[in-house]
């Protein structure tokens, strides 16, 4: 294992070095500019924190597409006991055709979201005080040891293929203390695959894109196919994933977009619950089936299972369209609307049983990639829910 690890670190360096000098080769030079804040944050899940956003990054010269890079050091700390550590470097078409992402990193989720498998898991009006004031009862500990690379290549136009790798060391662990859901189903064998684990995940597909802007597009279309394998021989686990989805944009007036997304997940093999807690996806990873990213107004994370069915549509009305030199300065009002399920292997979907969430809010945007967001909305779980969203880019 000693040498694979010097490999990894090895073709990181390269990526790292040799990118940024191909890149200036064929493309205008910008100057790297700095900064490294630290954020407050707040989660259902983690409670009050801190992180560290910010680091290196080449703004994107005027055009449709950002054609920016970046290092990002992160790292973040909050009330749970949650730690995290990461360096990404993310190049956005720099060398003209192609996309090259890297990221190495360690969390340690003390309070990852366990509500059970499938999708008619349900949550105990009487929690609190049939466990006598416990909050943790749908949470377990969760340590991830990542390291991911990824290359997008322009095949024609707006065609693109993707190929990537992710290896993750994991731990899985029940609280201790009072009774959890994860200890309860590991003790009738409803799950039984805790402790520590390795995955080696090799990733492909095809992604059509041809949308005006990526961060917020007002037209155009975006699809992606992807298929993901885990390789026995150097992992734990033996399994196989695809994801298919698309998402379409079509202006309503002049300052008004309708946005649609579509998308499905789906395995086969042995595939632990806390790595189908995890999205798989074209580029930056995601967790969590509810959330921000998937199903909104319902709680991170709350629904689990091998395979995911998501529809969505929003309404958004550009209120506020400015710039400071070529960085646009927007004020997005957006309604939207989710709908949703899971099912584990074995089952068949059903289109009873969906999920869904509503809300109204609004987005500032800070160049090509950079949001910060307010939401109201209703959820089946949480009712009326508030909630905030911050993406920084370049």
């Amino acid at each position: 294992m000693k040498w694979k690890r010097a490999a990894a670190r090895a073709a990181g360096a390269a990526l790292l070095l040799a990118t940024p000098r191909l890149a200036s080769a064929q493309v205008p030079s910008e100057p790297w500019s700095w900064l490294l804040i630290p954020l407050p944050t707040y989660s259902s899940l983690d409670g009050l924190g801190v992180e560290l956003a910010g680091g290196w990054w080449k703004s994107a010269p005027p055009g449709p597409i950002p054609t920016g890079a970046s290092i990002n050091p992160g790292a973040s700390i909050s009330t749970s006991g949650a730690q995290t550590v990461s360096l990404t470097y993310n190049n956005t078409a720099r060398v003209p055709g192609w996309r090259f992402l890297a990221i190495a990193g360690y969390e340690r989720i003390q309070h990852a979201p366990y509500f059970g498998l499938g999708n008619a898991s349900t949550i105990s009006d009487s929690l609190e005080s049939a466990n006598g004031g416990d909050s943790h009862y749908y949470r377990y500990s969760l340590t991830r040891a990542t390291g991911i690379i990824a290359v997008q290549h322009q095949i024609a136009g707006p065609l693109r293929m993707l190929a990537g790798g992710q290896y993750r060391r994991y731990r899985a662990t029940p609280l201790g203390g009072l009774p959890t859901a994860l200890g309860a189903d590991l003790a009738t064998g409803v799950v039984s695959d805790t402790g520590s684990s390795t995955s080696l995940e090799l990733r492909g597909g095809l992604l059509f894109d041809t949308r005006d802007e990526e961060a917020s597009p007002s037209r155009g279309v975006f699809v992606e196919a992807i298929g993901a394998k885990a390789l026995k021989g150097a992992g734990d686990f033996d399994y196989t994933r695809w994801a298919l989805g698309a998402c379409e944009f079509t202006p309503v007036g002049l300052e008004t977009v309708l946005a649609l997304r579509q998308s499905v997940q789906f395995a086969r093999g042995m595939l632990p619950f806390y790595i189908a807690y995890e999205r798989l996806t074209s580029w930056l990873p995601e967790d969590g089936f509810g959330g921000t990213t998937t199903l909104r107004q319902n709680i991170q994370g709350r629904w689990l299972g091998a395979n995911t069915a998501l529809a969505s549509v929003d309404l958004r009305h550009k209120y506020l369209d400015t710039a400071i030199g070529i960085s646009p300065i927007r004020l997005w009002l957006v309604a939207h609307a989710d709908v949703g399920r899971v099912w584990n292997q074995g089952e068949r979907f059903r289109w009873s049983g969906l999920h869904s969430g509503y809300g109204a809010g609004a987005i500032i945007q800070f160049g090509r990639a950079s949001m910060f967001g307010v939401e109201l909305g209703w959820g089946p779980d949480s009712h009326i829910q508030f909630g905030t969203t911050v993406t920084l880019g370049y």
